[in-house]
């Protein structure tokens, strides 16, 4: 069973997450990226690396994702700077699906 994250850990990854789509929105010029919705961001314990999960439309998930992981050098040296941490955590981009199935699954359940 995984450990629960500490309060400071969810804290951390809530800055995270609010940072990267202001980042997103305004800093971003490529417009492939505007799509881009973060759904969560789950920073390891020892905030070393933390793992961003993203949604777009499913035709543009593998370039997207490219993207943001060529990206991510970029997003953690804002980040060190906006945020007022030891150590920024390095960035893995990882497409989020769940929201895909469950829109999915809802279309299914009206054609019944």
């Amino acid at each position: 069973m995984p450990e629960q994250p500490s309060y400071r850990v969810e804290r951390i990854n809530e800055l995270i997450r609010r940072e990267l789509v202001l980042l997103l929105k305004k800093e971003t010029k490529d417009p492939r990226l505007q799509s881009v919705s973060i759904t969560d961001v789950l920073a390891s314990r020892d905030l070393s690396s933390a793992k961003i999960f993203y949604t777009v439309p499913e035709k543009d998930k593998s370039t997207v994702e490219s993207l943001l992981n060529k990206a991510s050098g970029f997003f953690r040296s804002r980040l060190s700077k906006i945020l007022d941490l030891r150590h920024t955590p390095a960035l893995k981009f990882i497409y989020d699906s769940a929201p895909n199935t469950g829109a999915r699954i809802d279309d299914l359940l009206s054609k019944l």
